[in-house]
Formats: structure tokens, sequence, C-alpha cells
């Protein structure tokens, strides 16, 4: 569900004056232009949320949207005007606009076909209903200010709702629930942060309401795994094996289980075997998530029939998420504040930017495996001195020794795969924020030297360097050591050379010559 919000308490005494004024000129069917206000472009602005849900921002299917639409036209989002039609059209285009702000690539799938009706005050409005009595704005007064616009969902055979709420594009998502609907299992295996269990909830959470239950602890188990569960786990497993192959009706299984951090067992194969004989109509859906792939995964996809999902940094739809729920967030920011500001424009479109470059140079140093998911950066403050003292502390206290870290292992299991690039030189050269203010406050951002990780030929190279010199100042002035290291050089020439006939003579006389120089 989502709310228009008409907020403004001058704008409702005009629509109320307009619709009285409408009433007594006894027409029928009035035509009248748009009720615009004068508001700078700076202040225009998109949509609003209650922010209650934690990895989202948003409470389930609501959106709050102002009277402007989202290109930063100054028109409000209520037209005084007795067609029914174009009442309609004005919400299905506010609509739009709002998913293409969100994700200017696909619009998250979504279109005006999305909704499936709205509500002001007690009328309720969808494709089929008949025209209402009174005009539109003769709704938005008093206590009525919100349009509550509601999209389809279990009902209506769609997952729109599903895409709005989790910011997945609707291809992706209806890839996910075929695969969980056709083979009751799965496991998302990716990076740590990529939203696996928020996924996996939101995948439980419409398949109970597609089967009309409701998500309770019993219908929905949950099952987060350790270092010490395996046994645990194993036990639960077979005991649920055990009920559905059970001639037993009363037996109340779950429909959904969900197997959390299962990165944390040994063998996958072992752990489920429990289910190779179960009854397969009778078991409960299965989704497991992990920190990565394992060995085993071939063997549970042959015989135990899950399917595997990739939820890694490069793909989508963890690829383009940041984006999407940083973008959300500044529209709810901008209704809630009432004003548009380019500077966090800019540097909500900076801090994806950045979380793919440093992924890039985890990458290179290491592996896809280290790379951090758009989790860390969720939290960014929605005003732009925030979100720089923010931003700064992130990366001194978190994204730095993460990074060190990372590329320390990387450097020992891999070895040097890439010339070193400091990362925080393209974060300072392409810093959103004012530079001055980092000096003002005393906090810069720390750099990534090589010699932190132990860059592999940096140590060795610098300490040859320095032992050459050593020895040049050592040796300088003493004829007979020049001699012998001449001497040595020639030797240790010579000995890296062919040793056929044909070059016999040309190296013997390339050490003749050497030792005439070193004489």
């Amino acid at each position: 569900m989502i709310f228009f919000i008409c907020n403004t308490q001058n704008e409702i005494e005009m629509l109320k004056a307009e619709n009285d004024r409408l009433k007594s000129s006894g027409n029928a069917t009035p035509t009248a232009t748009p009720v615009k206000t004068a508001r700078p472009p700076s202040e225009t602005s998109s949509t609003s949320s209650s922010s209650s849900r934690q990895s989202l921002g948003l409470s389930l299917n609501n959106l709050n949207i102002t009277d402007t639409i989202m290109s930063g036209e100054l028109s409000v989002s209520v037209e005084c005007s007795g067609r029914a039609d174009n009442w309609k059209k004005r919400n299905k285009k506010i609509f739009t606009e709002y998913v293409f702000r969100v994700d200017p690539l696909t619009s998250l799938g979504l279109s005006s076909d999305s909704i499936v009706c709205y509500r002001m005050g007690e009328v309720i409005r969808s494709h089929a209903s008949e025209v209402p009595e009174l005009l539109p704005c003769g709704y938005l007064v008093g206590g009525n200010n919100i349009i509550k616009v509601n999209l389809k969902g279990v009902k209506e055979n769609s997952i729109d709702s599903l895409v709005f709420d989790t910011l997945i594009p609707k291809p992706i998502i209806q890839r996910y629930l075929n695969l969980l609907m056709e083979h009751r299992r799965i496991i998302l295996s990716g990076p740590s942060g990529t939203g696996k269990s928020f996924l996996a909830a939101k995948l439980a959470e419409y398949i109970m309401s597609h089967m009309g239950q409701e998500v309770t602890e019993h219908n929905v188990a949950s099952f987060n795994v350790d270092q010490n569960s395996s046994k645990d786990l194993r036990q639960y497993l077979s005991t649920l094996a055990e009920q559905c192959n059970s001639e037993d009706t009363d037996t109340e299984l779950p429909t959904v289980v969900i197997l959390d951090n299962l990165h944390h067992i040994g063998s996958l194969s072992d752990i489920f075997n429990g289910f190779l004989n179960c009854k397969y109509h009778k078991c409960p859906y299965v989704i497991g998530t992990m920190n990565q792939g394992v060995s085993s995964s071939p063997n549970l996809e042959l015989h135990h029939n899950f399917r595997w999902v990739l939820c890694t940094n490069h793909t989508e739809p963890v690829k383009g998420f940041l984006g999407r729920f940083l973008r959300r967030k500044l529209i709810e920011t901008e209704i809630d504040k009432n004003m548009r500001s380019n500077d966090l424009i800019k540097i909500i479109d900076w801090i994806p930017k950045t979380w793919q470059h440093l992924n890039s140079f985890l990458e290179a140093h290491s592996s896809s495996d280290v790379t951090i998911g758009p989790r860390l950066f969720l939290s960014c403050p929605m005003d732009v001195e925030g979100s720089r003292v923010w931003f700064t502390d992130l990366w001194n206290y978190s994204l730095v020794p993460y990074l060190l870290e990372a590329v320390r292992e990387g450097l020992q299991l891999y070895g040097k795969r890439a010339a070193w690039e400091d990362p925080s030189k393209w974060v300072n050269d392409t810093y959103p924020w004012n530079a001055a203010s980092l000096q003002q406050d005393g906090q810069s951002l720390l750099q990534l030297r090589p010699e932190d990780v132990g860059y592999d030929g940096y140590s060795s190279s610098k300490e040859g360097a320095s032992s050459k010199q050593v020895s040049q100042s050592d040796t300088e002035g003493d004829p007979l050591m020049n001699m012998l290291l001449r001497l040595q050089e020639a030797a240790n020439y010579s000995s890296t050379q062919s040793c056929d006939s044909d070059s016999t003579s040309h190296h013997d006389d390339q050490l003749d010559s050497s030792l005439e120089s070193a004489l």
C-alpha cells in the first residue's frame, strides 16, 4: 500500500474552495486546471515512508508521496476535475515516476498496471468501480488528506508488492520464486552482507501468503547455525524427515524451514541425508543461506534436489540494491524535510560507486569471496554533514582495517596479482564533500600502504636497494674489491649462457674483456 499525501494546509483550503466553487456552478462535470503552488525547485520532493523496517526503511508496502511529482515539476497531485479517468491517470503517473527514480534502469519491472486501487477516505477506486459522487478534492478535506494506493499481490496472482517491498527487479524475484515453488529447496549463497537472510524471510512470507497461511514461529521455522550446532541441526532435520514419513495425520509440520549460515557445517550432504527418503510432497520448503559455496553443492543438487542461487556483489540483484535503497531513503528524507538537496543527491550517487571501487580492489588482490556486501552502507544518514562524519568513521574504523586484513590474506594465498593502487586515492579524488572540512575537524581518511599488507616484492626490493647502497659506499675507492666483484659478475654471466660449441669462443671473449677491464 502506498500513500500519496497532500500535506500542506494551504493547499487543502485551496482545494476546498475550488470544490465549493465547482459545486455551486451546477456543472455536473466541471473542468479545471490543477492547483499549483509557488514552491522553488529546490524544495520539490517525492516520496517518504515510516522507516520502521530495518532492511528497507519502509513498513510493508507503505509509501508516502508528496503533492509534487518525482521529476521536480511544480504541480499538485490532486486534479480538480470531474473526470475519474484524469484522476486515475494522475495517480498512475506519480507511481510510475516514483519507481523510475528509485530504479532508473528497469523501474523494478513495475508500471501503472501494478496498481490495484486507491482509497480516499471511505471511497475506494479501482479499474471497475463506479465514478465517485464527489470530486477527488472533495474527499481530501479534514482528516482525510491521504490517498492510499494498493499494489497487486498474492490475491491478484502477482508479485508486484513483493518486488516493491524487496527492491529486487521483478524478473529476478520471479525466477527465485519459480525455483523455490518447483524444487522446494534452495540455498542462497554469497558474501556476507548481501541480504541473503532478508531475502529468505521475504520468500518465506510470500510462500505463506500464497498458501493462505499466517506467518508464525511454527509455520516458518528458523534455525541459525553456528560453530557448535551441527549435531543439533542434523537431529532437527532427521526428526522432520521422520514426521514427513509418518502416517500420523495429526502431526503439524512447518511449511517453510529457514536454515541460516550453513557455511558453518562441514558436510552439507551428511546433514541432509535424512531427507533422502523423505516423502517429497509433505516435506517443508527449505531455504538455506551460506557465505560461500562448498564442494558438496553438486551432490546436494543431484541427490537432494537443491537449487543454488548466487547472491554476489557484482551481479543483480545485489549489484544495484545499494543504489536503489539509498535513492528510496533519499526520497523519504525529501518529503520529511520538504526540501531537495543537490549536494545530498551527489553523495547518494557517489556511495555505490565507492562500494564498487573497493570491491574491485579486493577482487584484484584477493578474490570475490571477500568482497563487501551493501549492508555496511545502508545506514548512511540523509544529511550532508552527518553523512560525511559517518563515512569518515566507516572508512577509518571499519573499511580500512577490513581491507588490510583481506588483502594481506589474499597476498599470502595468491601472491601479487595486480599493481598496487591505494583505493583511498580514488576516494580523495572523487570526494563529494568539502575537502576543507576534513582539516577543520582534524579527521583525515587513512591510506592503505603496501608495506602494511606485506605487498609482495615491496620490502625485499627496499632492502635490496639499501644493501646495494651500502656495498657501493664500502667498496668505493678499493680497486682490489672492485676487481673481485667484476670477476664474480663475469663468472655469473658466463654460467647462465648456453654451452654449445658455437658460442664458446664468444663467451671466452666476453670473460677476457671483463678481466682486462677489471685489471
